[in-house]
């Protein structure tokens, strides 16, 4: 029955497409007869000679004939690119279909190819995009093993457990992880297209190699990047509370606006690292390079940065209400006696040359002038 009505529908607008043309054929016809008198002065045509008139009229018809041609053209190529595009991206949604294929793949090798694959269809397809990006965090997220906590409390045993329910973490990402790690962090810039954050929540990821990447308000809360290499990451405003950053590489990052409460910094290597804003209380930056780092602004209330090398740190502005910066190095850092009066200090605390501690722990400006670098201090002798 369906297919009794669709017959006489089809007939029906092939006959139309058909009349449509012939008409349309009619007036291009029509339009060539007639071109003389609409393209050329009738005044001129009627007074002129039969051998100059015949020339006048051919070149009006020639220049209908060439606007028809060059309209025939034009819709021909628009047809060709339309269909172009159209085939394009049915050969891009069927080669997104093989790799979701591979990443389904037991043998390493094939989830492998399929991550390139994905990483291939992200660079070429705009269209894709935001489905490679949740594609590709789904995979992490499935693929690397959780984040254990460690309990705090020592259980008694009355016959010691043989084994252990907790399986063995990995030391680095497996080779498919880190694959999809580094197609994720050097994706294009098209943020339009993707999800809100990307989620590592509680991901154990030590070790990862994430140079570069792109994580602008990543979701990072409680993941492990013990020794991970995020050297020039963009970090800006990721939820970083509570992870473990232990010896992690983050030379010059992005950490603008970061939440890095309560994370675990110790040996960390943040030097030149951008951290403006940032919100590092109670972090455990123990023993951090911090040389040239910029944290104006910074929130430090009760980090713990005993032995952190804080050379040359820019500390404009930044709360270091009860800071720990016992054995810290503040050679030529930028701070003030009011900001330091707020932390607690010891002997070795190393203080900037322009700043002195008196016999009773106080710490003062050594020399008036606001402008004095080290170099001019070297040079002057101390008031007395």
């Amino acid at each position: 029955m369906a297919e009794t009505l669709r017959r006489p529908v089809q007939l029906a607008r092939t006959g139309a497409l058909v009349l449509g043309g012939l008409g349309v054929l009619a007036l291009y016809v029509l339009a060539i007869w007639r071109a003389p008198e609409f393209l050329v002065n009738q005044d001129l045509l009627t007074k002129a000679a039969p051998e100059q008139r015949l020339p006048a009229e051919h070149n009006a018809r020639l220049i209908v004939i060439s606007i028809g041609g060059a309209l025939v053209v034009g819709t021909g190529l628009l047809y060709t690119a339309r269909n172009y595009r159209l085939a394009h991206r049915g050969q891009v949604t069927e080669r997104f279909t093989k790799a979701l294929e591979r990443l389904g793949s037991d043998e390493l090798y094939v989830r492998i190819g399929g991550v390139h694959a994905l990483e291939h269809v992200m660079r070429d397809s705009p269209d894709h995009n935001g489905d490679v990006v949740e594609v590709l965090i789904a995979f992490i997220r499935d693929q690397a093993p959780r984040r254990i906590v460690e309990s705090t409390e020592e259980p008694q045993w009355m016959h010691p457990p043989i084994g252990s329910d907790n399986p063995e973490l990995p030391r680095e990402p497996a080779p498919d992880v880190q694959a999809a790690l580094t197609a994720l962090g050097k994706r294009p810039n098209r943020s339009r297209c993707e999800p809100n954050s990307i989620n590592f929540r509680d991901l154990h990821l030590k070790r990862a190699h994430l140079e570069d990447a792109r994580l602008e308000n990543a979701e990072l809360l409680g993941a492990q990047f013990e020794g991970a290499n995020l050297s020039g990451a963009q970090l800006q405003n990721a939820d970083l509370r509570g992870a473990g950053l232990q010896r992690a590489r983050l030379l010059r990052a992005q950490l603008d606006s970061a939440d890095l409460w309560m994370a675990q910094l110790q040996h960390a290597d943040l030097t030149r690292a951008r951290l403006q804003h940032t919100d590092l209380r109670a972090a455990q930056l123990q023993g951090a390079k911090l040389r040239r780092a910029d944290l104006q602004h910074a929130d430090l209330s009760d980090a713990q940065l005993q032995s952190a090398n804080l050379t040359m740190a820019q500390l404009q502005s930044a709360n270091l209400t009860g800071a720990q910066l016992q054995g810290a190095d503040l050679t030529r850092a930028v701070v003030t006696p009011g900001q330091l009066r707020r932390a607690e200090l010891s002997e070795d605390t190393i203080l900037p040359r322009r700043l002195i501690r008196d016999p009773s722990g106080e710490i003062w400006e050594r020399y008036p002038r606001s402008d004095a670098s080290d170099t001019d201090i070297d040079q002057q002798e101390p008031t007395p």
